[in-house]
């Protein structure tokens, strides 16, 4: 990697992360708060839609962000013409979910979702309409700019939120905060960002574009139906207040594990990309090749274990207090069970940079139908032990997530090594240091808490933490990958971005 890209990258990451964990923290902390005026069954109420929109916006989307981002250069032509798809996809699947609602209310058996999904669906043709903006922000790496747009969306729907809680103490509250984000989120970019559409479409530009994204469009469903499937099936069978305890415990997990992740995915997407394309493609292959800093291969090998240092490090902590936690957190003893299902979701949060960053790779080198394919395979596991595991408790049923992201370990890494020359032995070489790591920080936690049972949660808790903070330090502190990435943040601190 050049000293140049290597920059662009670190300043990319610092701000793409600031934007994030800002907007993530400042929700989880109007989360704490609104805990104190709604009850664990409102928040499952929310959490049973999360599912439709996710849905409702991969469709919308179509993966022609990412197909944008690989391209080139872009033009009017093009860029009106996706945006334009965007607008009308999102408006039919509005359409088509609001006449749903009925039918979403019964398969929850809760009569009050056929209002509050129909306000909460506008979600879809919202974002639609910021689509192409968040896209040219992206591509130039305008990560400063988002970051001030998202920040400012989150201040002030959060505020909305939390007043109509204080005032009403009822799950309008959510549904207000949601819908105000996507609004004022919109609003910004379009104020910031030159982009406007032209009255123009462009079907041969759709069709080329489409033979790329169709395979990330399938993908990206198949993903979204099955990385929410647990929210949906506890929300169906055992119910909202379970799926509120789930729902709260796999957002600590997604502001450390995945926002994490997707920090790093968004910003080494375009910077490998920018290297696959300014290299001969056939010395990304070259296995002579592979250990020269500048090839594909030695990029994004450093990528992916600081990406898993930090983000399994992090991620490892929460686990070591998971119900110390949610109970300080949601002030009252009752959320304890959000966090034993975080032990489990810490699990899949541990072991996600392996299964999402390496991803970038099969994208870099256009393998669309290989992703396509690995999903299918993943998602078939995922399946044989929801069946196996739904009728044996709420908890059995989420540790089976566990189980599931601990076996595609195997898999992922030989699929998404394989077009670089990075072999499956060579990667299990590399990871298992840091996994080891992380079992030995859970297992001094899982020791302290067993002595410190009967004492007080102010005591039991900053013991418990500073105990696997001080392992994990002494652990990785001679660690190649930690040592790296805390000089790369010397050098984003010594650069004015």
């Amino acid at each position: 990697m050049n000293t140049g890209l290597k920059y662009q990258m670190a300043g990319g990451t610092l701000w793409n992360a600031l934007e994030r964990f800002s907007t993530m923290g400042i929700q989880l902390i109007c989360t704490f708060i609104l805990a104190r005026f709604l009850t664990p069954d409102m928040f499952g109420l929310m959490g049973m839609l999360v599912v439709f929109t996710l849905i409702g916006n991969t469709i919308t989307e179509s993966g022609f962000g990412q197909a944008l981002i690989r391209e080139r250069e872009t033009s009017q032509r093009t860029l009106s013409t996706v945006f334009w798809t965007n607008v009308i996809l999102s408006i039919v699947i509005y359409a088509i979910l609001w006449l749903c609602a009925p039918l979403i209310s019964r398969f929850y058996h809760q009569p009050i979702l056929t209002d509050v999904s129909r306000i909460t669906f506008l979600v879809i043709p919202l974002g639609a309409l910021s689509l192409i903006h968040t896209t040219i922000n992206m591509r130039e790496m305008q990560f400063r700019k988002m970051c001030l747009i998202s920040l400012v969306a989150s201040l002030i729907s959060c505020a909305v939120a939390i007043f109509w809680a204080w005032r009403t103490h009822s799950v309008w509250a959510l549904v207000v905060q949601n819908v105000a984000a996507y609004a004022l989120r919109t609003l910004g970019f379009w104020l910031s960002t030159k982009f406007r559409p032209a009255l123009t479409f462009a079907t041969d530009e759709l069709r080329r574009l489409f033979a790329f994204s169709r395979n990330l469009l399938i993908t990206g469903l198949i993903g979204n139906l099955f990385n929410n499937i647990y929210t949906l099936l506890i929300g169906r069978f055992y119910g909202a207040t379970q799926t509120g305890y789930y729902v709260q415990a796999d957002r600590i997990r997604q502001v450390s594990s995945a926002s994490m992740t997707q920090v790093i995915q968004s910003v080494s997407y375009p910077v490998l990309s920018k290297i696959n394309n300014s290299s001969n493609p056939s010395n990304s292959s070259n296995p002579s090749n592979l250990s020269n800093p500048s090839t594909l291969t030695s990029s994004y090998r450093r990528i992916i274990l600081v990406a898993l240092l930090f983000v399994g490090f992090f991620m490892t902590l929460l686990m070591c207090v998971g119900e110390d936690l949610m109970q300080l957190l949601m002030g009252s003893v009752a959320w304890r069970t959000s966090g034993r299902y975080l032990m489990a979701l810490g699990v899949v949060g541990i072991l996600y940079p392996l299964h999402a960053v390496n991803q970038n790779i099969l994208l870099v080198k256009g393998l669309g139908r290989t992703v396509l394919w690995i999903e299918v395979a993943r998602r078939t596991l995922m399946v044989l032990l929801i069946i196996a595991a739904l009728h044996y408790g709420v908890e059995v049923f989420v540790w089976s997530y566990a189980l599931y992201s601990f076996l595609l370990i195997p898999l992922n890494l030989y699929v998404c090594g394989r077009p670089i020359g990075y072999g499956l032995r060579e990667q299990l070489r590399d990871v298992w240091p840091i996994l080891r790591g992380f079992l030995l920080m859970i297992i001094v936690a899982e020791c302290s808490n067993h002595f410190l049972a009967l004492s007080s949660l102010s005591l039991r808790f900053p013991i418990t933490l500073l105990l696997s903070l001080c392992v994990g330090l002494l652990y990785f502190y001679r660690n190649p990958s930690f040592r790296e990435a805390i000089g790369l943040l010397k050098q984003i601190n010594s650069r004015n971005y």
